[in-house]
């Protein structure tokens, strides 16, 4: 029996189940339904958020030991929330442009983060297995919700057969783990250090990492991050990019840390190296924004696991920080490109996604150029933005766990991005447009949804150890 106070601890998961079903029936009842669903939608995150910090400064293992909440849990899901609020925020107008503004697309993204709970609070790797399966299928069906647009199709599809390949990793990896320890509880399994020495475990929690590097966009099982971006809506593009990003990294960050398996930090240190080194060149070549910014993820990736290599505790508050910087500079850029995008007249395509579109933006829309260029100054890691000390912290767990010549790469790597983000603001500020372009508007919830990524970014930036005041690392 489960202790009725045990209840109030997932507050936030329950007020999220409720939504996403109630949502869900919504629709089935009317269909023009959309505007209601989406008010609900962004109360009903507003609501998670706050209940949230009801846990703040907890460490407890409830519901039979299938869920275990800290402050590290705490601060991974409120970064979901708050990157989901600004994505729901900003998606009516572009949904309504787009034809597609349908209630079950809020539904999806509640499923969603249900998933994503699911993941960062499992303590038994089978409920993380089903968090990771919903939340997939929830980004499976968004990737394709241009249903009219081949593009779209295809991203989903792709994503979905890669998806599903990989999963076939997780579960041989979770079985071969299981058949060593005898069990699939993760408080019991790190418990017994002498599973670790058994070469079929370590071959199992290869294979379960590999599952996870996908979702992350790790080298090499990246191959689906640029079509499957360039392919989704644009607002679902930058979704993915953050919160399914941090999940990912939240549910394996535990694992890593407390089962002991030195012997993979060279590996780790190696895939960060090559993931660094592929993102941050091929962006180079990319005239296409949405595939640059989806080889800017991947290159990101490879900054996440630099952190993950450190394995220290250092390595949780610099992936934390990053993260939260991460959301709103990436999440705030995809949202700029949203507004900028234009219809096609086939409707078959997307319009308005090439460099050269945003040339003279800085005459045409002083505001959208501006909001742009601070994103990628952040996302490029220049001072005193927070993207700059979310590498910073990176850097320095893995200088503190001996990889110094890991944060060097890393550092120059990082000053290659600097090139390809300069030349968009180029773009923006110096160059002249090759044809007529129309002004670019900001509608009230898309100036709403830049504006709380600006203030993240900023505020961040100037006062980084606020974050590290709110969310006392264990």
């Amino acid at each position: 029996m489960i202790p009725l106070k045990e209840f109030a601890e997932i507050i936030p998961l329950l007020i999220i189940t409720s939504a996403a079903l109630l949502t869900m029936v919504f629709e089935i009842i009317s269909k023009k339904s959309a505007n209601a669903i989406y008010g609900l939608s962004i109360v009903t995150i507003l609501g998670a958020i706050a209940a949230s910090f009801t846990g703040l400064n907890k460490d407890m293992v409830i519901f039979n030991n299938y869920f275990h909440l800290n402050n590290t849990t705490l601060a991974f899901t409120v970064t979901i929330l708050i990157g989901m609020l600004i994505t729901v925020i900003s998606a009516k107008s572009y949904l309504e442009k787009e034809d597609i503004n349908f209630g079950e697309f809020y539904s999806l993204l509640l499923f969603a983060i249900m998933g994503m709970y699911l993941m960062i609070w499992g303590n038994d790797i089978l409920v993380i297995f089903i968090g990771l399966e919903l939340m997939s299928i929830c980004f499976y069906i968004l990737a394709g919700f241009l249903r009219k647009r081949p593009k779209s199709n295809e991203s989903a599809l792709k994503y979905f057969l890669l998806g599903a390949f990989m999963t076939g990793f997780i579960v041989y990896g979770i079985a071969l783990m299981y058949g060593v320890t005898g069990t699939t509880n993760l408080t019991i399994l790190y418990s017994n250090p002498e599973n670790y020495k058994n070469s079929i475990f370590v071959i199992g929690f290869g294979l379960y990492m590999i599952g996870f590097f996908f979702k992350m966009g790790i080298f090499p099982f990246h191959m689906w991050v640029p079509d499957v971006y360039d392919g989704a809506p644009t607002i679902v593009s930058g979704m993915m990019s953050t919160a399914g990003k941090i999940a990912a990294v939240a549910t394996i960050l535990p694992f890593i840390l407390n089962v002991h398996l030195n012997e993979f930090q060279q590996v780790f240190s190696v895939l960060a190296v090559v993931t660094m080194l592929f993102g941050n060149v091929i962006a180079l070549a990319q005239t296409n924004i949405k595939r640059l910014l989806a080889y800017s993820s991947i290159s990101s990736a490879g900054y996440i696991m630099v952190g993950i290599a450190s394995m220290n505790e250092l390595a949780t508050k610099g992936i934390a920080y990053y993260l939260v910087a991460y959301t709103f500079m990436q999440l705030g850029a995809f949202l700029i490109v949203s507004l900028i995008e234009k219809k096609s007249a086939d409707s078959k395509d997307y319009a308005n996604i090439d460099l050269d579109d945003y040339k003279g933006l800085a005459k045409r829309n002083p505001w959208l150029a501006t909001f742009m260029t601070l994103f990628l100054f952040s996302l490029a890691g220049i001072p005193p933005f927070a993207g700059f000390w979310g590498k910073y912290y990176l850097f320095y767990a893995s200088i503190k766990a001996g990889l110094i010549w890991l944060s060097v790469i890393g550092i120059l790597l990082s000053m290659i991005s600097i090139y390809y983000y300069l030349k968009v603001i180029v773009y923006m500020w110096f160059s002249e447009s090759d044809t007529v372009q129309e002004k670019e508007s900001i509608g009230a919830l898309g100036f709403t949804g830049i504006s709380l990524a600006i203030i993240g970014t900023l505020v961040f930036g100037f006062f980084p150890n606020l974050f590290f005041n709110l969310f006392k690392f264990a």
